[in-house]
């Protein structure tokens, strides 16, 4: 229904059915709905003349929407047939769709979270259209399904939020207390589905599958994909050069961009069937430059297999460059690919030659970037400066993760070669030597551009990088660990990799305070960085107690040595090469050589935080099945967390408490990786086996 336009003047007959009720003055901004009051309050505004447009029937507005609100059920599973019994079918959706919810008063503080979402944070900032959302904000007029999921992404990040709806200081347990409303809008909202509905569902995706509801954010995203299909049919309409239907079609493009983004991430294992099909995109174009969209300039861009868009009438007509949000989509697919590679091989049917072209298609579309994209030192500072920095950073994490599972696959194909042993590997030709360096560097870019995010973020917010950034981190640090602790890294890389593993640890403990989906990782990869430090420190464990048996000699060099040997804790840090290390990656180790024996502790959770069997290379004798020491979060009905069982003590710089072998621990990693346990836990858990 198109806005009335209506007098400024304080008549009794211009004032709305909420302001007429209250005997309260009705101006309006602009000449149009909503008031002031009902702005402010975020209700539905309109003159008694429109009641019956608005579903009342004879019935008081005022009255039905206090029913319609009394009615909403405060759990998360919704019912709505009481909903239904209130409010007829057809025109009165659009009153249910404002009327029905429990609003949130939307405080000046509670809208700068939103808008700080809608410009900065991933993916709403590249998804969806800035200018219309912060309109709608100012002006109150956003679908409250929108506001709430927006709130939703807010919570993570706002100290403020955390403090006011998190209980004890749980992130997810603010974001949860918004993301219950948004599904009851959205499910109140189904037979007519908006746009806002679709985008709402989407931000509840990354919601579920960051509290580690695998389960719940894979059915949320089959619901997006369901919702998306049918509004294109309702809302379908051929490309014109009208700005506002250009806007509109970019919008739901960029939407159906989003899930196709989910729906690559969140069906990266066997038995995750995709929520959308290839005749779902086929046809769609690659979002444009945010700046043809930001100002509803129309443009045509290509698809996704590079033919020109559905729907074009004039086939040679100039196609658009693509855009931000494009190349992102661009790098997802890359990366689905690697992806879909690891998943459908195994030892017997691998194919070094697929893992080359795999390798070439992502240095194709690194190369196609434009140059302000390209993979330079200083480029992500200048897009931090210019507000792009997550953008950039996102689309290097999916090519660089590609890249070190590749690489990783490769080299796991050699070491569990019963033929292998690393003195041929040491001797081999360039081609390992290569491999190690490839996966080191993008190893190196990952965590440069997530160091360089830090440096740049507000000092106001806390710092919560996108899952996938985390993930990318996780998978940096934890080969560079492998690669280290197996022997198979350069002997001149000790300090970078120290360097690496150290900070990707910092980065998933910060991120395991944001995300419950983090805590495996976390865990895993402080288990390896541990290991990683007692193999580096067993050397020096070893001239510290020579040094003190020296120490029993009277000659004063002998004294001197002893001195400084007195302090194991200094002599740790002091050394160059462990200094990257660094006490934030785990607690210190002190030497054991004074220690009485212990019983050994051995064993590793897998990344998805179940037990794990040892397996080693043919080449070696296999070691005893060690026991493992279960480190993964507790159940989600465990009291030790309001969402996802964590424990308080499990995103602290604690590390699992076990002793492993370096050889142990790569035996267990390699097998791991072979099961794609590390995508599992990707994933969130809730994965299916393939049918057989």
């Amino acid at each position: 229904m198109a806005s009335v336009v209506r007098s400024t003047a304080l008549r009794a007959g211009g004032a709305c059915v909420r302001c007429r009720k209250g005997k309260t003055k009705c101006v309006y901004e602009n000449g149009r709905a909503p008031c002031k009051n009902c702005a402010k309050g975020m209700h539905e505004c309109y003159l008694p003349s429109e009641s019956m447009a608005h579903g009342g029937h004879g019935v008081s507005p005022a009255r039905m929407q206090h029913r319609i609100r009394e009615s909403l059920p405060s759990e998360r599973v919704v019912s709505s047939s009481a909903v239904d019994r209130q409010v007829p079918a057809g025109p009165s959706s659009s009153v249910s769709r404002h009327a029905s919810a429990a609003h949130e008063k939307l405080t000046p503080e509670l809208m700068t979270e939103c808008e700080r979402v809608i410009s900065k944070t991933l993916p709403a900032c590249v998804a969806f259209h800035k200018p219309t959302f912060l309109v709608a904000l100012k002006n109150a007029s956003m679908e409250p399904t929108m506001v709430n999921a927006l709130l939703t992404t807010a919570a993570r990040h706002s100290p403020a939020m955390i403090r006011r709806y998190g209980g004890h200081g749980s992130s997810s347990t603010a974001a949860e207390h918004f993301a219950s409303k948004t599904i009851n809008l959205v499910m109140q909202n189904l037979d007519t589905p908006s746009l806002a509905d679709i985008q709402s569902v989407c931000l509840l995706i990354l919601h579920e599958w960051g509290c580690r509801n695998a389960v719940r954010a894979y059915t949320y995203l089959g619901l997006a994909a369901r919702m998306a299909q049918m509004y294109r049919l309702v809302h379908h309409h051929n490309s014109t050069n009208e700005p506002d239907q250009f806007q509109m079609e970019e919008s739901f493009r960029r939407t159906l961009w989003l899930i196709y983004i989910l729906d690559c991430f969140l069906t990266s294992s066997p038995g995750r069937h995709p929520a959308l099909t290839h005749l779902d995109v086929q046809d769609v174009s690659l979002p444009c430059l945010d700046m043809n969209y930001n100002f509803t300039s129309p443009v045509h861009v290509r698809t996704l297999s590079g033919a020109p868009p559905a729907g074009l009438k004039d086939s040679s007509a100039q196609l658009s460059e693509v855009g931000e949000f494009g190349h992102i989509v661009l790098a997802t697919k890359a990366w689905r690919q690697v992806v879909e590679m690891m998943t459908t091989t195994t030892l017997a049917t691998f194919s070094d030659e697929r893992c080359v072209q795999l390798e070439q298609d992502i240095e194709v579309l690194r190369q196609s970037l434009p140059m302000h994209f390209a993979d330079k030192p200083n480029n992500i500072n200048l897009h931090i400066t210019m507000g792009s920095g997550y953008t950039y950073a996102f689309i290097h994490c999916l090519l660089n993760c590609g890249t070190i599972f590749v690489n990783r696959r490769r080299m796991l194909q050699v070491v569990t070669d019963e033929n292998f042993s690393i003195d041929l590997w040491r001797g081999s030709s360039h081609t390992h030597v290569q491999t190690v360096d490839k996966i080191f560097a993008a190893s190196h870019s990952i965590i440069h551009s997530l160091l360089a995010l830090e440096t740049g973020a507000d000092k106001d917010s806390i710092l919560c990088f996108p899952l996938f950034m985390l993930f990318a981190a996780f998978t940096a640090g934890s080969t560079v660990a492998y690669l280290t602790l197996k022997g198979l890294a350069p002997a001149n890389s000790s300090e970078s990799a120290f360097n690496i593993v150290r900070d990707s640890v910092r980065m998933c403990q910060d991120g395991a305070e944001s995300w419950p989906l983090v805590i495996p990782w976390q865990r895993h990869l402080s288990v390896m960085s541990k290991v990683l430090r007692d193999v580096k420190s067993a050397p020096r464990d070893k001239a510290r107690e020579d040094s003190k048996k020296r120490a029993l000699s009277p000659s004063v060099k002998d004294d001197n040595v002893s001195q400084t040997d007195t302090n194991p804790d200094a002599m740790d840090y002091e050394q160059p090469d462990v200094s990257a290390a660094g006490p934030q990656a785990v607690p210190t180790t002190e030497g054991r050589a004074s220690e009485p024996p212990v019983p050994r502790k051995t064993g590793i959770t897998t990344i998805n935080g179940g037990p794990v069997a040892v397996s080693t290379p043919a080449d070696s004798p296999p070691p005893p099945v060690p026991v493992v020491a279960k480190v993964d979060s507790p159940s989600p009905a465990s009291p030790g967390s309001a969402l996802g069982g964590v424990q308080s003590s499990s995103t602290g710089p604690d590390v699992p408490d076990v002793d492993m072998t370096a050889l142990e621990l790569c035996a267990a990693f390699e097998r791991q990786l072979l099961e794609l346990d590390d995508l599992a836990a990707f994933m969130g858990g809730g994965v299916g086996n393939a049918p057989s």
